[in-house]
């Protein structure tokens, strides 16, 4: 039995640039000039933003 032909999926229209890709590239090219202590800091900090509290224990950065 012969399969149904799909439709192409159509082209969406999204723009190659935008303010949110602008401040991402940049946050990228500053935090790759962080220290290793500098990165673990950050991401502390992070976490207790995201969750609203210091962490009990200290961890490392996940990677």
């Amino acid at each position: 039995m012969k399969q149904p032909q799909r439709a192409a999926p159509k082209k969406l229209d999204y723009p190659e640039e935008t303010s949110g890709s602008r401040l991402a590239a940049k946050a990228r090219k500053l935090a790759s000039k962080l220290t290793p202590e500098e990165e673990a800091e950050h991401f502390r900090r992070g976490m207790a933003m995201i969750y609203g509290s210091q962490p009990k224990e200290i961890t490392g950065a996940g990677h």
